[in-house]
């Protein structure tokens, strides 16, 4: 810090500067998911484990507010947390799932309570990047979203420019 006429005056290193305005710049849908869960306290430990992923975590509180929020924002990742299938929201929940899935290409991580295997085989038939039962711990959720970054990033490098990895491999 260098002082002129006794008021301080910070001097920029420009190379650092420029770094930082990268590092701003860079594009944030690559880092952004979408986190539906109708608990708190798990909607608080999956933004937890995102943003110790480095994922923006964009949390919808129930069905309504994702199903709105999907057709607003693209996002490469979402993170379905579903209620327990003696829920009455479940059936709302699969739906507005459903939904998001037709009108998106993101990758989809469903969670679920591991009671019912026909969730597991609902979510395959869907299309979800992955199916995980019985989360409970932020470790866990830590490592699928490390595997989601990656996912992601081989994703992008698989698909030109201007074109989804859905309209790739349609033509297959």
């Amino acid at each position: 810090m260098a002082t002129v006429n006794g008021t301080p005056t910070a001097v920029l290193d420009l190379r650092d500067e420029t770094a930082r305005v990268v590092a701003r710049t860079a594009p944030p849908q690559l880092l952004r998911c979408m986190v539906v869960s109708l608990s708190a306290r798990r909607r608080r430990l999956i933004r937890t484990a995102a943003e110790a992923q480095a994922w923006e975590a964009i949390v919808c509180r129930d069905a309504g507010e994702f199903l709105r929020t999907a057709f607003k924002r693209s996002v490469p990742l979402i993170v379905v947390d579903m209620p327990d299938s003696s829920s009455s929201a479940y059936s709302e929940f699969k739906g507005v799932v459903e939904r998001t899935k037709e009108i998106t290409s993101s990758l989809m991580l469903v969670v679920g309570a591991g009671a019912d295997e026909s969730e597991e085989i609902w979510a395959r038939q869907l299309g979800a990047w992955a199916y995980l039962c019985e989360a409970k711990t932020l470790r866990g959720f830590e490592l699928l979203l490390e595997e989601a970054r990656h996912a992601v990033d081989r994703r992008e490098l698989l698909a030109p420019e201007g074109l989804s990895c859905d309209s790739i491999f349609a033509n297959e």
